[in-house]
């Protein structure tokens, strides 16, 4: 979806019915492997590939500017910046737009000159995207294909990560001046502040992407950086797992019964893995009255649960502040049902464990290659949580990213179960319980399932009950993929109504 500004901006072109002209020359020797819209007559993508080197870049086209045009596009974007200056401080968002063109109409006048429709559009466009959206970089902003945007320094072409292509550089680079200024000003977009003084700053952006910004050359010798971790506006569900692939239907019914039985799991992974999407897809299986306290360093988490508090933490201020480990030993003094923590890094990680040990579900994403390497990491510093008690972590998720053929997957490697402590080695008791064959791109359950059993005593019932229960849901989360129900507020509905009657809602999905 589009910011607002641009939706005003094509209303505008749709009333003056203008036809914009958009070309662009394609180098000698480069091809184009794909191209497509952001703003529609406004803002275009083109993925090139140089056929010498097979080397592909990210081409991000906007409209041409002659050099008459630039020289008066310059003296409107100072002139406004004077103006905007003198009016009132409290602009309300959805005004912001109506005011720029109010204030572009009068300097017009002022300077008693009349512009054709196509070029005033291309002026709305520019002063839309420097003022409102974040200059050079907003088409890659608001590319749904992008996963994030990285700036390595001075006169550097920006990298983006695609999708569907991978890392590529794109055709923007910022001259030193340029950029120190660029990255003051989408810090100060981000309520931080960055300077010599204070040169590192990570933030979140108003739509939610993740922010990480240094300032000159001292610590980072190439210049001023940048990298934007971008937000998908709509969460991942557990129907976009399972059609992206990257778990079926049994593996996310296996979880969806664990969640409801608050058995605590943990998703490990490289950087860039998908970890909190998953994460996330999976909390959506939370009981809905439950009570849920999330905890992060930036907000990532998205659920549609009433009763929950979405804790964040904050950095210093006058010598205080408030890190996760403060927040977790808050919240549990809150007596949630649910405890979801981003990513534990530190001594939060111990408390955490000890929550779980206390009979609090609880849930978080760590780094780490498998469970191996998990166990490694809680055990030393500065995890330091004790073997006897990484027994209480009922379940593991390894999830990787797969290439193949240039096409990058995200699947979910293995699904590992913990039941406990070898008496005589102390080794952690692991049932490999789920495998991925990357040959076929498929998954097996390769054992029986030691916490299904622990649900069917819970529940005073026999284990087959519980694996029918499972097979049940794992039906109900295909027919909605099937009937193509995956947006947000459609899953949770779903899910919700499966909860409050499960023979009505599995009626209601297959008619």
């Amino acid at each position: 979806m589009l910011p607002d500004y641009y939706q005003t901006l094509l209303s505008i072109q749709r009333e003056m019915g203008t036809e914009l002209e958009f070309k662009e020359e394609i180098p000698e020797g480069d091809r184009v492997l794909d191209e497509y819209w952001i703003v529609p007559g406004f803002c275009k993508v083109q993925i090139r590939e140089k056929e010498e080197s097979a080397g592909r870049y990210y081409n991000l086209l906007e409209p041409p500017v002659g050099v008459d045009e630039l020289e008066l596009l310059n003296v409107i974007y100072n002139d406004m910046k004077s103006a905007l200056v003198l009016r009132e401080y409290s602009i309300k968002e959805e005004e912001k737009a109506e005011i720029l063109i109010e204030i572009l109409n009068e300097l017009l006048k002022e300077y008693a000159i009349e512009m054709q429709p196509q070029l005033v559009l291309n002026t709305l466009y520019y002063l839309f995207r420097n003022f409102l959206g974040f200059g050079p970089i907003d088409g890659m902003l608001n590319d749904p294909k992008l996963e994030d945007i990285s700036c390595d320094g001075y006169d550097i072409p920006i990298y983006v990560f695609h999708m569907k292509y991978g890392s590529m550089p794109t055709n923007i680079s910022f001259s030193r001046e340029y950029l120190d200024n660029y990255v003051i000003l989408i810090c100060q977009k981000a309520g931080k502040y960055i300077s010599y003084a204070n040169p590192l700053v990570d933030a979140t952006l108003s739509d939610g992407s993740r922010l990480q910004a240094t300032y000159s050359s001292e610590i980072t010798p190439r210049g001023s950086s940048f990298t934007i971790r971008k937000f998908r506006a709509t969460p991942y569900t557990p129907v976009d797992i399972l059609e992206s692939g990257t778990m079926d239907a049994a593996m996310l019914a296996y979880f969806w019964l664990l969640v409801e039985n608050k058995m605590n799991f943990i998703v490990v992974g490289e950087t860039a893995a998908g970890k909190t999407t998953t994460l996330n897809a999976l909390m959506m299986f939370i009981p809905p009255d439950s009570k849920v306290i999330s905890i992060e360093d930036t907000r990532e988490l998205h659920l549609k649960h009433d009763n929950w508090i979405a804790d964040v933490t904050r950095l210093g201020l006058e010598g205080q502040e408030i890190t996760m480990y403060d927040l977790l030993r808050a919240a549990l003094r809150q007596r949630p049902d649910y405890i979801i923590v981003g990513e534990i890094r530190g001594k939060e990680a111990l408390t955490l464990f000890q929550a779980m040990s206390t009979g609090h579900a609880a849930y978080s994403t760590l780094h780490a290659g498998d469970i191996n390497q998990l166990v490694y990491r809680l055990e030393n510093e500065p995890l330091n949580v004790p073997r006897i008690m990484i027994q209480f972590l009922d379940a593991v998720i390894v999830q990787s990213v797969w290439a193949r053929r240039g096409v990058r997957k995200r699947r979910v490697i293995e699904i590992n179960e913990t039941f406990g402590i070898d008496p005589v080695n102390k080794n952690l008791l692991v049932n490999p319980l789920f495998k991925w064959d990357p040959s076929s791109d498929a998954f097996s359950q390769i054992s029986e399932s030691k916490k299904i059993e622990k649900i069917a005593k819970i529940m005073g019932v026999e284990t087959h009950e519980v694996m029918d229960e499972l097979m049940r849901r794992a039906i109900y989360l295909n027919k909605l993929k099937d009937a193509g129900i995956k947006s947000f507020e459609d899953v949770i509905l779903r899910i919700r109504s499966y909860y409050s009657n499960p023979e009505k809602a599995l009626e209601e999905v297959g008619s």
